[in-house]
C-alpha cells in the first residue's frame, strides 16, 4: 500500500453494555456483554505530509506524527496513534462520529478503541486475529486506567452477545434478539469509587466476599447456558438472581431498587437489574415497556450480532 493521501477507510464498532458479570468479573469471573446497535465510525484518510487532524464532537485537534501532543478529551485516540506510531509512514486526518452520546455509558471507550484498532492495524498492514487485537486494546485500556477486565471491548470487537472469561481472555459468542430497555437513575457515582466500598465493605469478611464473587460467577455461567439453549424463562429468573446478589454486595440504593422494581411491574419487561458497577447509573429491563414510567426517560436498546467492521474505500 502506497503510503499518504491515497489511504482512506472506514472503520466502525458497536456500543455495547454489560448484561451480567458486574463487580465479579474484577474477581476473574465470567461476564456476559453485548453489542448494540448504535455504532461509533472513524473515517480514516491518508496525508501526504506527516500531520494528525483529528475531528470529533469531543473536540479537533491537531499534532504532528513525531511529536504527539496531548489533548484531554481524546486520550484513546492519542494513545492509540503512539503505540502504532513506529509503524506508521505519513499522516493521517480521522474524523469520528457516533450514533450515541458518551455522556449514556454504553461502553463508548471500548467502542472508540475497537474502531481505533481496526483503522491503525489496517493502515499498518497488519491482520491479527482476535486474541491479538483484544491483548493490545487491553494493554491500552490499562495504561490509560489502570484496571479493567477488557469485557466491554470484546464486546465491541466481537458483537453479539458474549461470554468473556477474563482469566483466559476468550470469548464465547451467539446471536440473540433479545429486546433491552435501559433507564438512567439520573446520577453516577464513578466505578472507582464503587469498588473501593465494596473493598471498604468486605475488608473484614474477605472469604465471605470470595464466596459472593463465585457465586456471581456461577449465575453468570448458568445465565449463558440458558440462552444457549433458549431457555429465556430461566435466563429472566437467573437475571433477577443477579440483581439479588448485587444487592447483597452493598451497590444498590434507593433510587435503584425502586427503578429495578418499578421496571418488573411492567407487563413488557421479563427481567431487571442494575447495569454497570451500581450506585447510580442505569437499570436495565429485559423487554419493552408497555406504558409510560413517570419521571424516567427509557432508552430502546438492541443487540447487534455485528462487531468491529473495516472498510476500504
Amino acid at each position: 500500500m502506497k503510503p499518504g493521501a491515497n489511504v482512506k477507510y472506514i472503520t466502525s464498532a458497536p456500543a455495547n453494555i454489560m448484561l451480567m458479570g458486574e463487580h465479579s468479573v474484577v474477581a476473574g469471573e465470567k461476564a456476559i456483554a453485548c453489542g448494540l446497535n448504535q455504532r461509533l465510525h472513524i473515517e480514516w484518510q491518508g496525508r501526504a505530509d506527516r500531520k494528525i487532524h483529528i475531528f470529533s464532537e469531543l473536540g479537533d485537534y491537531e499534532t504532528h506524527l513525531d511529536n504527539l501532543g496531548d489533548h484531554p478529551k481524546l486520550t484513546w485516540v492519542l494513545a492509540a496513534l503512539r503505540h502504532y506510531q513506529p509503524s506508521l509512514t505519513h499522516g493521517l486526518t480521522l474524523t469520528i462520529q457516533s450514533d450515541f452520546k458518551s455522556t449514556l455509558g454504553l461502553g463508548s471507550s471500548a467502542a472508540l478503541l475497537a474502531a481505533l484498532l481496526g483503522g491503525l492495524d489496517a493502515i499498518t498492514g497488519q491482520t491479527p486475529d482476535f486474541q491479538q487485537r483484544f491483548q493490545t486494546g487491553l494493554h491500552l485500556i490499562h495504561s490509560l486506567q489502570g484496571r479493567g477486565s477488557g469485557t466491554d471491548l470484546a464486546a465491541s470487537l466481537t458483537g453479539g452477545v458474549v461470554l468473556f472469561d477474563p482469566q483466559a481472555q476468550t470469548v464465547e459468542s451467539l446471536t440473540s434478539h433479545l429486546a433491552l430497555t435501559l433507564v438512567y437513575c439520573g446520577y453516577k457515582t464513578p466505578t472507582a469509587e464503587v469498588l473501593q466500598k465494596v473493598a471498604d465493605d468486605w475488608q473484614h469478611q474477605p472469604d465471605l466476599l470470595a464466596a459472593l464473587y463465585r457465586l456471581m460467577g456461577q449465575t453468570t455461567e448458568a445465565a449463558y447456558l440458558a440462552l444457549q439453549n433458549d431457555n429465556s424463562t430461566e435466563f429472566y429468573r437467573l437475571v433477577n438472581s443477579y440483581q439479588g446478589l448485587m444487592d447483597a454486595l452493598g451497590v444498590n440504593d434507593p433510587v435503584l431498587s425502586d427503578l429495578v422494581y418499578r421496571l418488573r411491574q411492567d407487563t413488557g419487561i421479563a427481567a431487571s437489574k442494575i447495569s454497570g458497577s451500581g450506585l447510580g447509573d442505569c437499570a436495565l429491563g429485559f423487554g419493552q415497556l408497555s406504558s409510560a414510567l413517570p419521571g424516567f426517560d427509557p432508552l430502546p436498546i438492541a443487540i447487534d450480532s455485528q462487531g468491529l467492521e473495516i472498510q476500504p474505500l
